[in-house]
């Protein structure tokens, strides 16, 4: 079996591509000619074992992604199979790719929730995410400041950031990253809430992808209770999963739309203009169909030979 590394994998894709290849696949979901096969979770002491998936018509292909994880420390694989012939295509390793696709997710997004030009941009967590968070999001929008709140990142690193990309990057505290910024993006590992949502400009968009478990939540009841609109991946799997969703404790007597993919790329679908919106996202195994096809797809074009069975 073709095996696709890590390595390789980061070396075929980009940001713009899979942007563009996700915004396909949504809105196939919305025609019912893609599916998302919901995360399983099994558990036993420290371990964790958990699977998602989906198909593609479009593209012809099949996914599962297969995850462990022990102590709080992950491990991914991804399977592609192609539908057409009905056999496995690789195995991909699924760090690099899991990075790529919510990355490229919250970049898709926000480009569609953003209004206002984007003079500024916080994000909580610039760790191995939240760094790939800020190259998706500067490759589809145009952005002039960017405020980091973590207490691990190192002013030197902020000054090459803003080297690299001629974006004023520097580190700040919570409540002067979060004041004025048109787009906020949590991602950490917290499993309280990172700011006061009170904080919030009134045409804010809010993007938390940190955590997946109905146990933790990034975002506070003020942001939640704010909000004009909230929007999700997919309703099955969203409202079991996200902790600020199953924690918020004025969910039930709010009137806050909560909107999913599905329902946002249907043909008469408006997107949320107006007020706070919030995207919470927990990823969905159809990203990760579309991400393993790109890989696969573009080094197949590049070298045949080896890609090929």
């Amino acid at each position: 079996m073709l095996f696709l590394s890590d390595d390789a994998i980061a070396g075929a894709l980009d940001y713009p591509g899979l942007v563009a290849e996700l915004d396909l696949a949504f809105q196939d979901l919305a025609q019912e000619q893609a599916v998302i096969h919901a995360r399983q979770r099994s558990r036993v002491g420290d371990a964790r074992l958990n699977t998602m998936g989906g198909i593609w018509k479009r593209r012809g292909v099949a996914a599962v992604k297969c995850y462990t994880s022990v102590a709080g420390q992950f491990s991914f694989l991804v399977t592609l199979f192609d539908t057409h012939e009905n056999r496995p295509l690789a195995v991909l390793a699924g760090a690099e790719l899991t990075k790529y696709r919510t990355a490229a997710q919250t970049a898709l997004l926000a480009n569609k929730l953003v209004t206002q030009p984007l003079n500024k941009l916080a994000l909580f967590g610039a760790g191995f995410q939240g760094r790939a968070q800020l190259e998706a999001i500067i490759s589809v929008l145009q952005c002039e400041e960017i405020a980091v709140v973590d207490p691990y990142v190192s002013i030197g690193w902020c000054e090459e950031f803003a080297k690299s990309t001629g974006i004023r990057t520097h580190l700040s505290a919570a409540e002067a990253a979060v004041r004025g910024a048109g787009l906020v993006v949590t991602a950490t590992r917290s499993a309280i809430p990172v700011f006061d949502g009170s904080w919030l400009d009134d045409r804010a968009v809010v993007v938390a992808i940190g955590t997946s478990t109905a146990a933790g939540r990034e975002l506070d009841d003020v942001t939640m209770d704010r909000a004009s609109s909230i929007v999700v991946e997919w309703k099955p799997q969203s409202l079991q999963e996200a902790g600020e969703l199953v924690l918020w404790s004025r969910r039930e007597e709010c009137t806050v739309k909560i909107v999913d993919l599905t329902e946002l790329y249907s043909a008469d679908a408006m997107w949320p203009r107006d007020g706070i919106v919030v995207v919470k996202s927990v990823g969905t195994g159809l990203s990760d169909v579309v991400a393993a096809w790109l890989a696969f797809d573009r080094l197949d074009k590049k070298h045949p030979s080896e890609v090929s069975p």
